[in-house]
């Protein structure tokens, strides 16, 4: 029986729910104004300041994705702690102990957060060295010890988590394995070891930056193009398709990560991902160009 234990998500969702929605807002601002205003330099600057906006977004995005897909699996035979792209797993046999950080004199030093609303990543403190932090809430935080390894989660009732921990202890695992362990890196070593996947990434990078000198060079070298609408808009407009080509390229690379690190699909799918954004963007190139003609 494996019991499922989920980090306090409230406060954390909340203050990125509305940090990607601030996002999203200056964003729409500065495309409107952009695509509005008749001077087209400060057009493509507004829109490439958009552009550029995506990159906190996606990561204020990916970082609501890891608190929601956080959980800690307790079971006889291991703790398996999964959040984002990433998993630990340690056999319970070979976990040291496991207690409340409030039950411990010194505090630990948690540094500064985003409003203290998540603890995700490596940090090294004095004593313990370097602590894994996969938490979100320092009143309900769990360190765990295992050999010269420490690591703090926070169920959202850390005392109820420590008393199950003892019971399945003393009962003892079935069986025994190696820990687990697997992070970014190791995923991207993965992907670059595919000889397609690589391929597939690279040819989606330049065809990004290939639509993107496109889109730039019309806009500073043209006062209008024709638009879908086939009417004449101002050539700053061009950096929109560009927008949209790079925030769909984020997303399927994402996805496309996702799934190969579940290894729900087949590598043809994955790829087949991967191929539509370098095909989008293809398309949205050549379409520039046709614009500007």
């Amino acid at each position: 029986m494996t019991d499922e234990y989920f980090p306090p998500r409230q406060k954390s969702l909340i203050l990125n729910g509305l940090a990607a929605f601030v996002l999203v807002l200056l964003i729409l601002g500065m495309l409107i104004i952009g695509s509005m205003t008749r001077q087209n330099t400060l057009a493509i600057l507004l829109m490439a300041a958009g552009i550029l906006l995506l990159l906190p977004l996606f990561l204020v995005i990916y970082r609501i994705f890891v608190v929601l897909s956080t959980v800690y699996l307790l079971s006889r035979d291991a703790l398996e702690i999964s959040w984002g792209l990433r998993r630990e797993l340690l056999p319970i046999g070979q976990i040291d102990w496991v207690n409340p950080v409030s039950e411990f004199e010194t505090q630990l030093p948690l540094g500064v957060t985003f409003l203290k609303s998540a603890y995700y990543g490596e940090k090294r403190i004095n004593g313990l060295g370097q602590t894994l932090f996969v938490a979100t809430s320092p009143e309900q935080m769990v360190l765990i010890k295992r050999g010269n390894q420490y690591l703090v989660i926070s169920p959202e009732n850390a005392r109820i988590f420590c008393e199950r921990f003892d019971q399945i202890n003393q009962l003892g695992s079935l069986k025994q394995f190696e820990p687990e362990s697997e992070n970014l890196t190791m995923l991207w070593q993965r992907v670059w070891a595919d000889r397609w996947a690589k391929r597939m990434l690279i040819a989606g990078i330049i065809s990004l930056a290939l639509l993107l000198i496109a889109a730039m060079t019309i806009g500073l070298s043209r006062e209008q193009i024709v638009w879908v609408s086939m009417e004449r808009v101002p050539a700053s407009r061009a950096l929109l398709l560009a927008l949209i080509g790079t925030l769909f390229g984020l997303i399927n690379t994402f996805v496309g990560l996702l799934l190969y690190l579940q290894d729900r699909v087949a590598a043809n799918v994955r790829n087949l991902i991967w191929g539509w954004t370098i095909l989008v963007n293809a398309i949205f190139t050549i379409a520039l160009i046709l614009m500007a003609v």
